[in-house]
């Protein structure tokens, strides 16, 4: 028998999904439970019973059936996520991502994804700490049986709702009531209706017409008597139906959005579209904000408000989403907490973490010998040029020349010459007038005016070389390849690949091997914290212990000081020595328990000073492993969003052996050509079972 406390309801999830639409009154909902919750199988008896008396339709039952297993699962994914908390697996906040992330799942693909799969996949915790927690929760074993649980009937598994759907039961319709009447339900029974049928009786009263509503339950929000004594007299309710009772529509929650005063999108993708054309979106203006502006603001979440329906059953709502606003270098909060401000004049950015900062910037003559290797967590403008074997690290880098350079940008990167034998990665777009000899990996578009020769390049975005030639080289670009002229007659042939985002794959793969390590420090840090703390119970165990015997000590010196007084110096001489010792002794042992309780506050003293600056470390590595993930999340999100084009457009000449690679099918240029336009397509045959797809590289002349 199910176990009514499971819920916190007298009703199985079933019930209570019924009772939250408005698909059934309490009353009636009593009387059924009443009739099941004795039987083998009492969830699948109440779904039987409800259907049987039409007091469910069954797409409403199909559909309570589906949302109850979601609903135990959710259930059971918070108990999991708890118990990840209570381990020191993960943080509040994570969790707090990890269940948002398995909400949009759901929304995305209309299938929820296990919340331990959901925190393995991001690196989180490790399979064995999801295997752990599961086998807490006795999940591990796939018998529903040998959990102990109760199967919830499948609609296509009962005889009795497979009848009930071949027999066509319109799921908005109650039976027909006496005295000529039937009475509908809008929407999770927020409104009930009475219609008049060819038998209508004209004798009915209106008290007549409230205790039938009665009798179904209908007690909440009846309208005025004089309204349904016109109902009674009208002609017109043959045709439309009349509205005899209105509940309270609930109030949906507003979630909390986040503002911005300043552009997010700088890395929006340059697209080719199909007929090769280039969606250019060039660099414009650099985004400035001067100190104290306002470059965020939260506006708070507005909780929604329950509602009733006309069986006089509560309608919750779910809780409204909040929104975490964060900041780093250049930026602050404001004294509401609501905004974020510019602490510094300087550029706004938004991480892929979601924390907001602004750059100021450092401008250097040469990269060289002077001024050795350049890590700035700003813009870096370079006058002159990057010199060979030197790096430049630092968020957008603007640079007149770099030869033989190491680059690191976490934003833009702009040349106003050329790119020699250089060593790239940008997060945003490049521009350069050359790249010669390099290798670079970006996340958004490359513009170059002049050529690509011997390089190789991984970008996210589009490749443009509108007036000059791809040499020799191999390039992969997710949203497209434009060139003036690919390959000369002399070069090896370049490999040209599109549609495909490696950039985007290997950085998930960076990202999850930096979760991965800042989990383990992590847990390193849980470790010591715990011994930390054993040991500081140690020390005020003993520090306790050290003070009860000097406490004692000094009790017993009073007390001897007080014999010693009382005894005759001639008479008890022998007496008197023994309690001589005796006070000696007692001092000694308060002497060194005084001396090891000072050694003891001491090493209480420092370990407490060691917690603290570790639970500052752990704190820092928490927030660290928050940035990391929301990162994940954010950059999976965006690659979703921006589906890959194969697309190679050359507007000049195309040189035969080129080598052009998209997600299912290639191609090697067997001839020069002119003016040529390459795209992916597919090609669907059908098979004698089943449709099989083929892909196939397709050449259109320009």
């Amino acid at each position: 028998m199910a176990d009514p406390k499971e819920f916190d309801s007298p009703y199985p999830v079933i019930g209570q999904l019924a009772l939250k639409h408005g698909l059934v009154a309490k009353e009636a909902l009593d009387l059924a439970w009443k009739a099941c919750m004795e039987t083998s199988e009492p969830v699948s008896a109440l779904a039987d019973y409800l259907l049987a008396h039409q007091l469910v339709s069954p797409l409403d039952m199909k559909r309570i059936l589906t949302a109850s297993r979601a609903m135990k699962m959710r259930r059971k994914d918070v108990k999991f996520g708890t118990l990840a908390i209570e381990k020191g697996y993960i943080s509040t906040g994570l969790l707090k991502l990890a269940l948002d992330q398995q909400k949009q799942e759901l929304i995305q693909n209309k299938r929820s994804k296990l919340l331990g799969d959901i925190l393995v996949e991001a690196g989180m915790i490790t399979t064995r700490q999801c295997n752990d927690i599961l086998k807490e929760q006795n999940r591990l074993k796939k018998s529903n049986q040998d959990t102990g649980e109760q199967a919830l009937p499948s609609p296509e598994s009962s005889p009795k709702i497979e009848k009930l759907f071949t027999q066509g039961f319109n799921p908005t319709t109650a039976a027909s009531l006496e005295r000529g009447m039937t009475l509908t339900f809008a929407k999770d029974a927020i409104a009930a209706f009475l219609s008049k049928t060819d038998d209508f009786d004209e004798t009915i009263t209106v008290q007549e017409i409230k205790k039938l509503l009665a009798r179904h339950y209908i007690v909440f929000g009846i309208v005025d008597d004089t309204l349904i004594n016109g109902f009674i007299k009208s002609k017109a309710f043959k045709t439309k139906p009349f509205r005899v009772a209105l509940g309270i529509k609930p109030q949906r929650p507003v979630d909390a959005v986040v503002k911005y005063f300043f552009i997010t999108n700088r890395l929006k993708v340059g697209e080719i579209d199909e007929k090769g054309n280039i969606d250019f979106r060039e660099r414009g203006k650099i985004p400035r904000v001067a100190a104290d502006d306002i470059l965020a603001e939260r506006i708070p979440p507005l909780e929604g408000v329950a509602g009733k329906n006309v069986f006089g059953n509560n309608m919750p709502v779910p809780p409204a989403r909040d929104i975490k606003l964060k900041y780093k270098r250049g930026a602050k909060f404001s004294r509401d907490g609501l905004k974020i401000i510019a602490r510094i004049d300087g550029e706004p950015k938004l991480s892929w973490s979601g924390s907001i900062s602004v750059l100021d910037e450092i401008i250097i003559d040469n990269v060289d010998y002077e001024t050795g290797h350049i890590d700035y967590p700003g813009n870096v403008k370079i006058k002159g040029c990057i010199q060979n074997g030197f790096k430049v690290t630092g968020e957008n880098i603007r640079a007149n020349e770099i030869d033989g350079g190491i680059i690191h940008a976490d934003g833009n990167l702009s040349v106003g010459g050329g790119i020699n034998e250089a060593v790239i990665y940008a997060k945003g777009k490049i521009w350069a007038k050359f790249i010669h000899k390099s290798t670079i990996r970006c996340l958004g578009d490359i513009f170059t005016t002049k050529e690509i020769v011997e390089s190789t390049i991984e970008t996210g975005g589009a490749c443009i070389i509108n007036q000059g030639s791809i040499i020799a080289s191999t390039i992969t670009a997710k949203m497209g390849i434009k060139a003036r002229h690919v390959g000369t007659e002399r070069s090896i042939p370049s490999s040209l690949i599109v549609g495909k985002d490696l950039f985007v794959l290997k950085e998930i793969a960076a990202l999850k091997k930096k979760i991965i390590r800042i989990r383990q420090q992590i847990m390193d840090a849980g470790e010591k914290k715990q011994n930390l703390e054993a040991k500081l119970r140690r020390e005020q165990e003993n520090a306790s212990r050290l003070a009860h015997i000097e406490e004692n000590s000094m009790a017993m010196q009073k007390e001897t000081l007080t014999q010693i007084a009382s005894l005759n110096p001639v008479k008890n001489q022998d007496e008197l020595n023994l309690m001589r010792t005796r006070l000696q002794t007692l001092k000694q042992e308060a002497s060194e328990a005084q001396e090891a309780l000072s050694l003891g506050f001491e090493t209480v003293e420092r370990v407490t000073e060691e917690r603290k600056i570790l639970l500052k470390t752990l704190s820092a590595q928490m927030e660290q492993l928050e940035d990391l993930i929301q990162e994940l999340i954010n950059l999976k999100k965006w690659t979703r969003e921006n589906p890959g084009i194969a697309l190679v457009d050359v507007t000049g000449s195309l040189m035969a052996k080129t080598s052009i690679m998209g997600h299912h099918a290639e191609l090697k240029v067997k001839r020069d050509l002119q003016r040529t336009t390459i795209r992916e397509i597919m090609l669907t045959s059908p098979g004698k079972d089943q449709t099989q797809d083929k892909w196939e590289m397709q050449i259109t002349p320009g």
